[in-house]
């Protein structure tokens, strides 16, 4: 699939990504359902607000946060995301969207009649992406070893996606991630007390920094979270760093399933 372009206006990135859909084999109702969500973005206002971070934008990494001023490609793979978990032909369902930034997934998940709350950290750019969705978010700061507050009740889906929420700041320091037992205690807090059952949590990670080889930095899915999430029954993924917990009844994740 094309790569993100934030800098090109909505009409042409849809027009592109229309042609990188031709051989899926669901490609007439992704697009289908893409456009009629694309008609509801506030466009007036998505322009604004990239021709306020333009300057931050042309300085910043292709990989920060700018990349969502993409509306169209982000909103397609959160539409994917939602065919792979099933919400587009299930029942009305309760999402959590831990990390949502603006806004993308609680925007795909109404339009497929499911009630989500997306939670983040405080932040002006990704309250403007989210306004342009007409999204709200939650203002949440997710970190280690610190349950989630009571968000209104129990949810069938948690998601996820892009994590950044486990990286430490400690002074300037950087590259400074959670351990396995903060994994686990996360997702032992998710299933106590966020999580109805049966329900599932599906989390994709972002690679880590692992050192410099040759002068180029080194990044890599945590093999530790991965192996953590394998030996207590999750579907993973070591290539696209995803994990997918489904759970039939309350179940403790354990360091040593066996």
């Amino acid at each position: 699939m094309a790569a993100s372009d934030p800098t090109k206006p909505v009409a042409e990135r849809l027009a592109t990504l229309q042609r990188t859909l031709w051989r899926h084999p669901h490609r007439r109702e992704i697009l289908r359902d893409l456009q009629a969500l694309i008609a509801t973005v506030d466009e007036p206002g998505l322009d604004a607000l990239r021709g306020k971070y333009a300057e931050r934008m042309q300085k910043a990494s292709a990989a920060s946060r700018y990349k969502y001023l993409d509306v169209v490609f982000h909103i397609l793979q959160k539409l994917l995301l939602a065919r792979e978990l099933g919400l587009h032909k299930s029942p009305p369902r309760r999402v959590l969207d831990v990390g949502t930034g603006g806004g993308q997934l609680p925007f795909v998940c109404r339009f497929y009649g499911h009630q989500a709350v997306g939670i983040d950290v405080k932040d002006a750019f990704y309250d403007g992406l989210s306004a342009c969705l007409d999204i709200e978010r939650t203002t949440v700061r997710v970190e280690a070893r610190t349950p989630l507050p009571d968000l209104g009740g129990r949810f069938d889906v948690i998601t996820a996606c892009d994590i950044a929420f486990n990286e430490k700041r400690e002074g300037k320091a950087r590259g400074i991630y959670w351990s396995p037992d903060d994994w686990q205690f996360f997702l032992n807090d998710l299933v106590a007390h966020q999580l109805r059952t049966p329900g599932t949590i599906y989390l994709k990670l972002n690679k880590e920094a692992r050192g410099r080889l040759l002068g180029f930095e080194r990044r890599a899915y945590n093999r530790e979270v991965l192996a953590l999430a394998a030996r207590n029954g999750a579907d993973i993924s070591r290539w696209r760093g995803t994990i997918r917990l489904a759970f039939a009844t309350p179940q403790a994740i354990v360091m040593d399933a066996g």
